[in-house]
């Protein structure tokens, strides 16, 4: 992320919050003995129990105890304000009202501007949801599908904005949304919240393992009729060596290749299809609805939730701004940008491919070298955004069989990191299988994670902070209907029907392709 140092984190000193027990000793006293119990971590377990945040293996800037220290690792993305890195202990008065005053509140150095937290967010969000939104738009239409991925778009800068009120207006010291959890319903609903976001996460590899397969099955076309599983297998062992790098810093060097493949794969799409030539089978774009049953259509809308998904990391963004109260401008210019991205790519691939454009888009381009090129462009980001996903995942379950070589050099360590990977892999794999129809997926992972990720917790965030401050009264009666009506409506509405959409999607997908690990072939995909 922007602001990081070599792929590490400038972690500020800790400020003394007013009201906190002064324990006696000297400032560089506390700051020595704080590097001290970051130098001298072996393990976190905040993954799985957040009372103990103790994994690091950090340096003080310049080789003497200064004001800023390097948390590197997994614990890049799990740092909580919560707890004291020395023994895990909640810190005194974590749960009280901080407003934004520009400190740092135990959170990352504040080195990021507002247009580095806005490449950052396109850089989290707009990825492969991308490649679905030609299918979305022809089941929804011209006029349906734009303006769902617009009102989308707005609905989804409302929340962030939700989620920037609360963090500079009540609580600047939360800094992921379990912390949020914690300080707002205590350690139960702070577990459940952690373990929402670990599912999901899962829930992307298999999604990602899945699109690698397409993008190989696609950019292989001429190879023959071979199986979707044998595919998937070819997968998983060019996941196998990039998963081996263990940390941000290493996974960062191939951030940037990832995003300018994105980019590039987005260019050949359009000329592609502007240059190649429509099947036997074309059947013109419509302005209005096809004719389909409604779950059918729902699942539409979901793959365009999945589309603008990543609100998860939203206070972990907003933590290493300058000035987080900028982070509304941040998330506007990057919804801009993502809402003509998906527009030009939706409306331009439904215009030449027909009702008929796969829900894998790669599969509706024309057989020629342009559509190999681009279905390698489109492999080689989603191998860099599997191993940024899966680090977290990959670190605990580490840790879980073996703590004392989570940080260690050597053979020992390399081959439990390698043992842990492979048992990802061949799980992931074999979800894939289960569900070898990648616009399905979307909808699986946009009902069970992304309706509450994106719509119930930011509401319900902002609610539940306004109340506790009391200023609940005093919220616009706007921001009032807006809440309780996604709260009581959109919310439950988008998981349940949503869910049962994307299970029927599969189910019919089925009927036509066989089993799980049937030979399923490009041409049923």
């Amino acid at each position: 992320m922007a602001g990081e140092k070599e792929g590490d984190v400038e972690m500020s000193a800790v400020p003394r919050p007013e009201g906190q027990h002064q324990l006696g000793e000297s400032l560089g006293q506390s700051i020595r003995g704080a590097a001290a119990a970051v130098l001298g971590a072996e393990q976190m377990r905040a993954l799985e129990d957040p009372s103990l945040i103790n994994s690091t293996r950090g340096s003080v800037l310049g080789g003497s105890f200064g004001s800023k220290v390097h948390i590197a690792g997994a614990s890049r993305s799990l740092v909580s304000s919560l707890r004291n890195p020395e023994d895990g202990s909640i810190r005194e008065n974590i749960t009280e009202l901080h407003p934004e005053n520009g400190q740092a509140d135990y959170g990352p150095a504040r080195v990021s501007n507002w247009w580095n937290t806005s490449f950052i967010i396109m850089a989290e969000i707009m990825g492969t949801g991308i490649l679905s939104l030609p299918s979305t738009m022809a089941g929804l239409g011209y006029i349906l599908g734009s303006v769902a991925i617009v009102v989308m778009a707005a609905a989804v800068y409302f929340q962030g904005f939700l989620l920037a009120k609360v963090k500079n207006r009540y609580y600047s010291q939360a800094l992921s949304y379990g912390d949020l959890a914690y300080i707002l319903n205590g350690g139960a609903f702070e577990k459940f919240t952690r373990g929402l976001l670990y599912a999901n996460w899962f829930a992307l590899l298999c999604y990602y393992i899945l699109a690698l397969t397409s993008s190989l099955m696609s950019a292989f076309y001429f190879s023959g009729p071979t199986c979707f599983w044998e595919w998937g297998l070819i997968a998983v062992a060019c996941l196998v060596p990039f998963a081996q790098l263990r940390t941000f810093h290493a996974m960062s060097f191939l951030a940037m290749l990832s995003t300018l493949a994105i980019i590039a794969a987005v260019a050949i799409i359009a000329a592609a299809f502007i240059t190649g030539t429509t099947t036997e089978t074309y059947s013109p774009a419509t302005l209005s609805v096809p004719p389909q049953s409604f779950l059918s259509g729902y699942t539409n809308i979901a793959n365009i939730i999945f589309a603008f998904q990543g609100q998860s990391e939203f206070y972990e963004m907003m933590g290493e701004m300058k000035n987080p109260k900028k982070f509304t401008l941040s998330l506007g210019v990057a919804q801009i940008v993502m809402v003509v991205m998906y527009l030009f790519t939706a409306v331009l691939a439904y215009h030449y491919g027909g009702a008929d454009v796969n829900g894998f888009v790669l599969y509706s381009l024309p057989t020629n070298r342009l559509r190999t090129v681009c279905a390698l462009l489109i492999a080689i980001h989603i191998v860099v955004a599997y191993i940024i996903t899966g680090q977290p995942l990959t670190y605990k379950l580490h840790q879980a069989m073996s703590p004392r070589t989570l940080h260690a050099s050597g053979a020992k360590s390399a081959l439990v990191h390698l043992g842990t990977t492979l048992m990802i892999l061949i799980v992931g794999y074999v979800v894939a299988n289960v569900i070898p129809f990648f616009s399905d997926m979307q909808g699986i992972i946009a009902a069970l994670a992304a309706s509450a990720i994106v719509f119930f917790y930011p509401s319900y965030f902002y609610m539940s902070s306004a109340k506790r401050a009391g200023d609940w009264a005093g919220v616009p009666i706007y921001e009032k209907i807006y809440i309780y009506f996604v709260l009581v409506f959109v919310f439950p509405f988008c998981f349940g029907v949503g869910l049962a959409a994307a299970i029927d999607g599969i189910v019919t997908s089925w009927s036509g392709a066989g089993q799980p690990f049937a030979c399923i072939v490009s041409s049923q995909l």
